[in-house]
């Protein structure tokens, strides 16, 4: 009696689907009549279904469903109405979506405030919550405390989130004490922190504790050296997993190992009989079969022998993945922890050599410290590499090396809170205290500052009458992510792609976007599973490795 729905909000649209089927299912089983079952609605556009169909098979066109008539047909169409746009997405009974779709309801955007009044009835659920980004993060916070002041309920789930980050979502109850370094890392985990800040302590189950081995190897910027590292265990029939930090990276250790004589083409991840990396840098109907060719290949049930999946962050929260070894490029602890969790994920047997979940991580042969001038900046090829780029406070990337050096032995999940304090907590990362380190700390500060800033000027308002307030009408699109943005371009005709999907648009990330955007991208050629795309003055390259930019 306390909500009148559900809204699931997930980081990333694979995510969403894949959860989607869980929740599916478990309505299923709570509501065994049909006539009484709640309809479960996918809320991502593009790929919205209805009770496990496609919204395009389900909804009727506008002639029939304007009959007034009182029957089942009709009274069904009811249920399907918030699955028609997706300014109606929150108002679905059950909905599995984006975090995006919720945070449209706190932003200065078209029909905001019909979001908003939707969501206030549901049990906001924000699963894989981090405090990598903090535009996100400000804007959560608003609308966590919008949905706390109209009564609302809401609960944030996360395996990696750190003790500051949980207090700033903590912020309405002013009478939260500060926690120390040293608290943070004594508290229980898993835990639940209620909204007033007291914990309850939750027991882990055995078969939940893992213990995993990290090893540093000084090979960031030396990925074809990395081979010779993961042969054996493959020669040992491991599946291997190996997370590069940017799409450049997984393409060129793609490509080195592709041409390299001793690495078996059978042994790399295979979708429709071509071997490929992956990366966010595919069509949408390519990454739904690329995920469920990792689900087969690397999944609970997937049979035994060598392979090699190489991968940007798209493999380290969501799908399904068991891997044997772990390698993976330096990354904040948090992250770090989101991709350890894709080691040894079930119980099965292991290949000799493989018993213990062993996780390489990837690091310059130099100290960071090295990568920044006096101003605190980050440039060259550690930026290439993701390092004060993909993960702009370098201090975080420092204190997480540190830390596996001192501690390269740790139990999951008892050592989260070590590893996650150790690299996110303000005291440990103002252990850093040559003056380069300041004057990156100072630069990310003003960093975080100005998106602060930036969240706060798109955040809607509610304390007001309509007529006695006006929303920005600069024409700065209102975005729900900053940096993150994709341009979704038509093309002139249908292409098949090399995975045998038709294709009617491509995603293009606004950083390979040119300067005069136009309507459609045309298509030049098609050779040898390569598809030649021109959009406006710049020219693209489609494959099995993904949308290029060619020139």
């Amino acid at each position: 009696g306390k909500v009148d729905s559900l809204y699931f909000a997930l980081p990333t649209r694979v995510a969403a689907r894949e959860l989607y089927e869980r929740v599916r299912q478990t309505i299923r089983k709570w509501f065994p009549n049909e006539e009484d079952r709640p309809v479960v609605l996918l809320a991502v556009p593009g790929y919205g279904q209805i009770d496990g169909i496609d919204n395009a098979r389900v909804l009727v066109g506008p002639d029939e469903a304007n009959l007034w008539q009182d029957d089942q047909d009709v009274r069904r169409l009811e249920k399907l109405w918030a699955a028609e746009r997706p300014k109606r997405f929150l108002a679905a009974a059950i909905a599995v979506g984006t975090i995006d779709q919720a945070l449209l309801s706190i932003v200065q955007t078209a029909h905001a405030h019909l979001r908003s009044a939707c969501l206030n009835r549901s049990l906001l659920v924000v699963d894989e919550v981090h405090a990598s980004d903090h535009y996100m993060s400000q804007l959560l916070s608003a609308l966590l405390e919008r949905h706390w002041q109209v009564g609302g309920y809401a609960l944030l789930l996360s395996a990696t989130l750190g003790s500051s980050a949980r207090q700033a979502f903590l912020q309405h109850n002013s009478e939260i004490p500060y926690v120390s370094l040293h608290e943070a890392i004594s508290a229980p985990y898993p835990a639940v922190t209620l909204a007033d800040g007291t914990s309850i302590a939750a027991k882990p189950r055995p078969e939940q504790r893992k213990t995993v081995f990290f090893h540093t190897m000084p090979y960031a910027f030396q990925l074809p050296q990395l081979i010779q590292e993961i042969l054996q265990a493959l020669h040992r029939g491991a599946r291997v997993l190996v997370v590069l930090n940017t799409v450049a990276r997984v393409v060129e250790f793609f490509r080195a190992a592709l041409s390299s004589p001793e690495i078996e083409r059978e042994w790399l991840f295979q979708c429709a009989g071509h071997s490929c990396p992956h990366h966010g840098r595919y069509a949408p109907q390519d990454r739904c079969i690329l995920d469920r060719a990792i689900a087969a290949q690397f999944g609970k049930d997937a049979p035994p022998g060598p392979r090699l999946l190489i991968g940007s962050q798209t493999l380290e929260q969501s799908l399904d993945i068991d891997a044997d070894l772990l390698v993976t490029d330096l990354v904040p602890s948090d992250v770090l922890l989101q991709r350890v969790g894709r080691l040894h994920r079930h119980r099965r047997s292991r290949p000799d050599g493989c018993e213990n979940a062993v996780c390489y991580v990837l690091v310059p042969e130099v100290s960071l410290e090295s990568a920044l001038n006096e101003r605190g900046e980050v440039a060259g090829r550690f930026l290439r590499a993701g390092f004060g780029s993909v993960y702009e406070d370098l201090r975080t990337l420092e204190r997480t090396w540190q830390t596996i050096v001192s501690h390269p032995v740790v139990e999951i999940p008892r050592d989260n809170r070590l590893l996650v304090e150790s690299a996110t907590h303000p005291e440990s990362l103002a252990a850093l205290t040559s003056p380069l380190w300041q004057a990156h700390r100072h630069r990310i500060f003003g960093a975080e500052r100005a998106k602060a800033i930036a969240a706060s000027t798109v955040v809607g308002t509610f304390d007001q009458y309509f007529g006695q307030f006006e929303y920005r009408e600069d024409g700065v699109k209102v975005t729900t992510r900053l940096g993150a943005d994709q341009h979704q371009v038509r093309l002139d005709r249908p292409v098949t792609s090399p995975f045998g999907q038709e294709l009617t648009e491509v995603l293009v990330p606004s950083f390979m976007a040119p300067a005069e955007l136009e309507e459609i991208a045309h298509v030049e050629g098609e050779e040898n599973g390569e598809i030649l795309l021109r959009w406006a003055d710049k020219q693209y390259r489609y494959s099995v490795l993904g949308l290029e930019e060619i020139r």
